[in-house]
């Protein structure tokens, strides 16, 4: 049941574990104060992201804990009140061995009583490559069992300092038996951009 929902990030494999390893943050070339002062030579750039995350919702390696419920947890169909903390893989692909890229890291609470609708406020953040060090938040209604569903961009960090947007997401694969499941972000994004920062 795909009751977790969330970004699905790969992992990399080794002797079968899954390594989830912290990488060092890199911090923007500028500072905020220097940034501000410079937005008025800054211009607004569009950025498209297309993300896996790789999202583990029991076993040894679980990166989708609960922690919380409500009175009626437990007889709902939808789950209402269940709320859990993600730190999940982010990757470039679908598989579990692809690239990395960075983690998805927030909360997840069910907050509809008739539909299996979850209330997401998620980070995505970046530790490899050219986006090391930045974030991105989204936050929004997610009805989990639908196609393309739409998130708001609300925020970032770094190189998407004021960034805002939609997040689609579609799950990509889910295994019941292992309470595995990847899903499918694609990021559309404005952002303000100093051209010195590039």
């Amino acid at each position: 049941m795909l009751y977790s929902l969330i970004i699905a990030i790969a992992a990399t494999y080794a002797n079968d574990n899954v390594i989830l390893m912290p990488a060092s943050i890199k911090k923007p070339e500028l500072t905020v104060e220097e940034w501000f002062q410079n937005l008025n030579q800054a211009k607004e750039t569009k950025t498209k992201l297309h993300l896996y995350f790789q999202d583990f919702m029991g076993g040894q390696n679980c990166t989708v804990w609960k922690v919380a419920e409500s009175e009626i947890t437990s007889n709902s169909p939808t789950h209402f009140g269940k709320v859990s903390m993600v730190d999940d893989l982010l990757t470039v692909g679908p598989e579990p061995d692809s690239e990395i890229v960075g983690r998805a890291q927030g909360i997840v609470g069910y907050s509809d009583l008739h539909d299996t609708a979850v209330h997401m406020s998620l980070n995505i953040v970046f530790t490899e490559g050219k986006y090391n060090g930045s974030t991105i938040t989204m936050m929004g209604r997610n009805t989990i069992y639908e196609k393309d569903r739409e998130l708001s961009i609300v925020g970032g960090t770094g190189v998407f300092r004021m960034a805002r947007g939609v997040a689609v997401t579609n799950t990509y694969s889910v295994d019941l038996a292992t309470d595995y499941a990847v899903i499918e972000y694609t990021l559309f994004k404005l952002e303000i951009l100093n051209d010195s920062r590039r």
